[in-house]
């Protein structure tokens, strides 16, 4: 069975207990919109857009909706805010049944490519579909296309390779140069690292964690020339997958330079949340993390970190990336066009961008992440806007699955001595039998 069919029948089999519990308790802990529905009159169309509870992004929405309504005054948008473990089961549970949902969704593309096949989405109109094909990145629509139809719009570039988290002060006492080469990052990782026991005191080189060693790995076998599919079937066990899944093995085996406890202890600390507290050197992360750094750890970018250019394993600048946060609209909408109206005005050029500026999202259109207007607004992108023409859509597959399963060998080989060969063939196994 496929992974795809596995998830969908698992689903499927949960779905009374969602509807009856997870729907109705969600609903409850829906945030107010303002918006009141004796205000509406009979001759406007309503629209329901289900969101997750994020203040940032809330209120970007909220802007975008208000100028929307302004210009379309015979359309209400009544967008519904759920706090995120309720909107992710609500959201799925209305995707698997088909029944209930909202008219327009604010969705991750994982879920998208669950449930494109299902006829649950509207697809895209043709002509506004070409206009977003014509200047986005190609990670971008991949969970969005299903048998040559696309059935979501993105919102971002979703990248978690490519830039790094440095701290800032180490390297400037230590009269230190970023790394410019994969070689150099490595000497200082060894240099600076601190062992305590069976921990560390100051990790050089903070790999471990199931995000960011998937990315890790497969850009660095993508960046050596190799690939980790052939059409549907996974190959990580390749001469290039096996070579850099044990370099990164010796890292911790043989260099000392981490521990396990980014995947082991996750629930208490990722690697990037320890770099904050000052426990590491450099840290292999996605940009979103940096406003983290900022808002809930009261550090100064610039100061106390700062977010460079990571360099790249092998002589291609090349990374995997899945489709993140789109717009998409149902199929049992009564009121298709209008749904389609609202989420192209949002993805107009400008308003994009401001909205990519406001949350601090990469935008998913060239033309918009080389727009001199973005880095501008947010410099520590700077990085990592020259290597997007780089990303492949990582695939078709559950990145969820496929990143808890490369934690786990990884975790086997290190712990139980399970040969680097072994673990990768037994990864292709399991990912293939999915």
């Amino acid at each position: 069975m496929s992974l795809r069919k596995f998830l969908k029948t698992l689903m499927l089999t949960m779905v009374v207990i969602c509807a009856l519990v997870l729907v109705a308790g969600c609903t409850s802990a829906a945030e107010d919109d303002g918006t009141d529905a004796t205000t509406v009159t009979d001759d406007q169309t309503v629209l329901t857009f289900w969101v997750h509870i994020d203040n940032l992004w809330n209120a970007e929405q909220d802007k975008i909706i208000a100028e929307f309504e302004a210009e379309n005054p015979d359309i209400v948008i009544k967008k519904e805010a759920f706090p995120w473990d309720d909107f992710e089961a609500k959201i799925q549970t209305s995707l698997a049944t088909k029944e209930g949902g909202a008219d327009i969704y604010l969705l991750w593309g994982g879920w998208a490519g669950d449930y494109a096949d299902t006829g649950v989405f509207s697809p895209v109109p043709a002509d506004f579909m070409a206009e977003v094909k014509e200047d986005s990145y190609e990670p971008v629509l991949g969970s969005f296309e299903y048998d040559g139809n696309y059935y979501g719009v993105p919102l971002e570039f979703n990248n978690e390779y490519g830039g790094m988290l440095v701290n800032t002060p180490k390297f400037e006492e230590l009269e230190l140069d970023y790394p410019a080469t994969w070689d150099e990052m490595i000497d200082i990782a060894r240099d600076v690292t601190v062992p305590k026991g069976n921990t560390f005191e100051f990790r050089g080189f903070d790999f471990p964690g199931e995000d960011s060693l998937t990315y890790v790995w497969t850009s660095m076998i993508l960046s050596s020339g190799g690939q980790y599919m052939d059409g549907d079937e996974f190959t990580f066990a390749t001469p290039i997958g096996i070579e850099t899944m044990q370099t990164l093995v010796d890292y911790i085996k043989v260099d000392g330079l981490t521990d396990l406890d980014g995947i082991t202890n996750a629930e208490e600390q990722e690697p990037y949340q320890k770099f904050f507290l000052g426990e590491s050197m450099m840290v292999p992360r996605g940009p979103w993390v940096v406003p983290e750094g900022e808002e809930e750890y009261g550090l100064t970018y610039g100061v106390d970190f700062e977010f460079v250019s990571m360099p790249f394993y092998g002589a291609d600048k090349k990374f995997a990336a899945e489709t993140g946060w789109g717009l998409a609209v149902n199929a049992a909408t009564q009121n298709p066009d209008a749904a389609w109206k609202f989420v192209e005005f949002w993805s107009q050029k400008d308003r994009l961008l401001e909205y990519n500026i406001a949350t601090a999202t990469i935008p998913p259109y060239k033309s918009l992440a080389h727009d001199p207007r973005f880095v501008e607004a947010v410099p520590y992108m700077a990085p990592i806007i020259d290597i997007l023409d780089g990303g492949q859509f990582i695939g078709h597959f559950n990145t969820s699955t496929l990143k808890e399963e490369v934690a786990n060998m990884f975790v086997d080989i290190i712990d139980n001595g399970t040969s680097v060969e072994d673990a990768v063939k037994a990864l292709d196994d399991i990912m293939n039998n999915q």
